[in-house]
This record gives structure tokens, sequence and C-alpha cells, in this order.
């Protein structure tokens, strides 16, 4: 009976392996900097969501309560009514302004609260430290609705948050969310101008972030 002598199967030689570990370690190189801004930006486009979306609930609960209601930053992790407000405070709250015009038991508890941003990230918020909306859902002025800060309108009517990160990663992004004058909240581009072709631009370029 004939047999056919099989070909010898081998491994991979030192050489070919040192070549694919080579291979594998200058891709990985030239991906990570890429990786580390797509991370960056990540984060950076969940705190701006997660702030402008904070900024809305406040709004909405004022327009349905029909109350002032304050939206602030706070180091207080407790959720607890008339925390301490900070112009740094990782947290916010959110609750309602007693009303003289309306008949109603004092709040005992926040409507809402939640993280600014995460212990563990590089985002910087800067920005005014509470934003008060009236009842027509539109930001008010009011003294020292809680303790540690007052509401603030800006001449130009705006209230301002920049959103930054101190990671060294190149192609951050640079967003801002506004709280403008007739109750408009939006995340927006800062180094982009609004405009048909720039649907995700702010209203102005670059525009301070205001206290």
């Amino acid at each position: 009976m004939l047999r056919t002598k099989g070909r010898a199967s081998r491994g991979f030689s030192l050489i070919e392996l040192m070549i694919v570990l080579a291979i594998i370690g200058l891709t990985t190189a030239l991906a990570a900097p890429t990786m580390r801004s797509w991370a960056t930006n990540a984060q950076i486009r969940t705190a701006g969501s997660g702030l402008s979306t904070s900024l809305r609930n406040a709004q909405a609960q004022a327009i349905n309560s029909y109350q002032p209601v304050v939206f602030y930053r706070t180091d207080d992790s407790s959720c607890a009514l008339n925390s301490t407000a900070s112009a740094t405070g990782r947290f916010w709250v959110v609750q309602l302004i007693a009303n003289p015009l309306i008949t109603q038991p004092a709040p005992t508890q926040p409507l809402q609260c939640g993280s600014v941003t995460d212990a563990t990230s590089n985002i910087t918020i800067t920005g005014p430290t509470a934003v008060c909306f009236g009842p027509n859902g539109r930001p008010v002025m009011l003294n020292a609705p809680v303790a540690g800060a007052s509401c603030n309108v800006n001449a130009d009517g705006n209230s301002i948050y920049w959103i930054d990160s101190s990671s060294t990663a190149a192609n951050q992004k640079k967003l801002s969310v506004w709280v403008t004058l007739g109750g408009t909240v939006r995340l927006c581009d800062r180094e982009r101008l609004l405009s048909d072709s720039e649907p995700d631009g702010c209203e102005a370029v670059n525009k301070a972030a205001t206290e």
C-alpha cells in the first residue's frame, strides 16, 4: 500500500514571531492617540449632555409646578434639601423655591439630584453655581435661593457653562451649555458659530463661561 508522505508542519520561527510582535506594537502605538482622543471626547460629550438634561429638567419642574426652581452645584453627595452650593461641586440639586403667592407646604426634599462629573474623570465644568427658572421656564434673578449662591442673569441674558478636559489628548471637543434669556437650553460646540451649515454650533464663538 502506497503512502503519501505529508509535509511536515512547523511553527513560527523566532524571527517571524518578533516581526509579528513589532507590527502589533507599532499598530497599538499609532492607534493609542486616536483612542485617547475618542475616550476624552466621549467623556466631554457625556458630561455636557448630562448637564443640559439636568437644566432642562429643572426648567420643566418650574413650569409644571408654577413655582421658581433652582438648579445648583454642591459638594454634598447626600441629595439633601438646602445643601450648600459650590462653584466646583461634583453634584447637582434641583429644588423648589417657596413662592409667597402660592399657599403650599414648604418642600421637604429636593426634586432631583445627581452627579455633574465622575470622580475619576478629567472633566471640568466652569459656569454658574446656580441657575433659577421662573414659572414661565425662563431664567430669573434670585438672591440666595440656597446657601452659597445667587442666581444671576447677565446683560445679554445668557448663562453659559464650559465643559473641558485636563487630558492632553489631541483634537478635544470644546463644548458649552447655553441657557438663553428665552429659556432655550442647548449643548453646542463653542468653536463653531450656529448656522444652517453648523447646527451644532453656539450662538457666539468661544463666548466665555458666566458666573
